[in-house]
């Protein structure tokens, strides 16, 4: 896509002309989402007026364009026309699919109007990718624009607050957003500038704008939940960037699921954001051998309390799931195992609808905040001490400590994971549960790391052989907890109780039944061959 919308030489100088405000290098960004009380304190805030300079209130009209059956977003392109200060510009973003992380390519044009018949005028391969049919606007927004520029120290922050309404579908919604964008200086006071930001507005973290959530809704598409991206280190990387590079990748897969939980598929959304808290957490717990941090420990806490509440909703996804598949499957129309079924659905509904607060709390935002100040601030040190004082001497910023630390910890890990699975036959079912979470921990730590070790095709079989375990093992525990929520409801409601029962015992067959291969299990742990000796 890259080649078709940007082909010939003068195509690529006409759009360096045209890009406004894109620099080289531009530094994070971070958008939340308020209501009008908080613009104002916001506004008022001494976090964004001392050392503020104030720009002209801007006024943005801008309208995504589509074609009637979607050709653009069924290939991940975003057409976008604004009009501000009379003039009107045109922006082009497309999926790169080769780069990780989901980055965007994008251009923008100067155009003499946002005329839908005139809109394909700039470029013959975006026309020909949509068949020649005709655009038409997919979404309206009308955006009042107030900017600032915020200096301190050697530190430059724009702030943008915007006041709006977006049209989409026939539904209009009231937005308000502030955005801050590092400019110039240290990311560390970027991050500080956001976290006395956000209580003061009592401000939602915003991983996507109201346009693009209206947008979504309206075409249909809905967001797509996001799985884990695995980071990339270089092999003399220092163990302060594997902290940084694992840590925002589990952040970043926990609010890029935000969106989707409005989506089709708030059932994955919630898996994966309970993913992703659970290898933070096991990335936290494995660094407490090499850095001290109060900062982390605490992102750890915040992320296990997060977790419960996620955790709660994904063990009723489950249960309601295995209900379908299972007992209901053999209850031959009995209304009782109906009755049973309507049940755990309102609690599931019930832990959905909590899940949902919990990601609108500003506590929620906080965390994310606070996490990334950490990560920018690098807001931890070497452990020290009498009992420790060879590793006193490890710097975290030397090259090369990344690969030296992933290799004690992926060999303690591994240890430790083969020593809790042994005798998986014999083992009692909270045993069991302790080698999955054991095996866990390891498989997590080899994706932080993989990428230092350059063996790629012994590091995939480890996480293959290691994630198929994890699933037998998280399978049975399926069944047991199922068998606990079970219990819960028949015992809330009398009338539940025979159908509760018939489906507890379908849960003790189910696991007894899942036993029979464990000792082959056992025996294919034992030739793990690992990837990094």
């Amino acid at each position: 896509m890259d080649r078709l919308l940007a082909s010939s030489a003068s195509a690529q100088e006409a759009t360096r002309r045209a890009i406004r405000g894109k620099r080289s290098g531009e530094g994070p960004r971070v958008r939340f989402g308020t209501d009008r009380a908080g613009m104002n304190a916001a506004a008022r805030s001494e976090s964004l007026t001392i050392g503020a300079v104030s720009r002209p209130t801007r006024r943005i009209r801008s309208i995504v364009f589509d074609t009637a059956v979607d050709d653009l977003g069924k290939q991940n392109i975003l057409l976008r026309g604004y009009e501000m200060h009379g003039a009107a510009f045109v922006e082009l973003s497309w999926a790169r699919a080769a780069t990780p992380g989901g980055a965007r390519g994008s251009i923008e044009l100067r155009v003499p109007s946002l005329e839908v018949g005139k809109m394909l005028g700039f470029s013959e391969p975006l026309r020909r990718s949509i068949a020649n049919r005709p655009l038409e606007a997919r979404s309206v927004a009308e955006t009042e624009r107030r900017e600032r520029v915020l200096e301190r120290a050697h530190t430059r922050i724009a702030v943008c607050f915007d006041d709006g309404f977006v049209e989409c579908g026939g539904r209009r919604s009231d937005f308000h957003e502030i955005e801050l964008q590092l400019l110039e200086g240290a990311e560390e006071e970027f991050w500080t500038v956001a976290a006395e930001l956000a209580p003061r507005a009592k401000a939602r973290f915003l991983p996507m704008s109201e346009v693009e959530l209206a947008l979504a809704r309206a075409t249909g598409a809905g967001v797509a939940p996001v799985k884990a991206r695995r980071p990339t280190l270089a092999a003399d990387a220092s163990l302060d960037e594997a902290i940084v590079t694992a840590l925002s990748a589990c952040l970043d897969q926990f609010v890029a699921n935000w969106p989707a939980l409005q989506s089709h598929a708030p059932e994955e959304a919630i898996h994966q954001m309970r993913v992703a808290l659970r290898r933070l957490r096991a990335g936290v717990g494995m660094l407490r051998r090499g850095v001290v941090s109060e900062a982390l420990e605490a992102a750890a806490v915040g992320a296990r309390d997060i977790s419960a509440t996620l955790g709660a909703a994904r063990n009723l996804d489950v249960l309601v799931d295995l209900l379908v598949a299972g007992p209901l499957a053999q209850a031959n129309g009995e209304p009782r195992f109906y009755a049973l079924l309507d049940a755990a659905e309102r609690r599931r509904i019930e832990a959905h609808a909590a899940v949902a607060a919990l990601v609108a709390a500003p506590a929620t935002t906080q965390f994310v905040i606070d996490l990334r100040a950490a990560l920018a601030a690098k807001a931890w040190r070497p452990p020290s001490g009498d009992a420790t004082q060879q590793r006193s001497a490890f710097d975290p910023s030397a090259p090369g400590t990344a690969k030296s630390f992933a290799m004690r910890s992926l060999d303690r890990l591994h240890r430790r994971a083969l020593k809790k699975s042994r005798d998986l036959a014999a083992l009692t079912p909270d045993q069991r549960h302790q080698a999955r979470i054991a095996f866990k921990k390891a498989r997590y730590a080899a994706e932080f790391f993989e990428s230092l070790f350059g063996a790629h095709a012994k590091a995939r079989r480890y996480l293959r052989r290691t994630a198929a375990l994890q699933d037998k093992l998280g399978a049975v525990n399926d069944l047991t907890v199922a068998a606990e929520l079970l219990r819960g409801l028949g015992e809330a409601d009398a009338d539940l109780a025979p159908a509760s029962a018939f489906a507890i015992g379908w849960c003790a067959h189910a696991r007894a039944g899942a036993a029979v291969d464990w000792k082959k299990t056992e025996r294919s742990l034992k030739t793990l061959e690992t990837f990094w000796r």
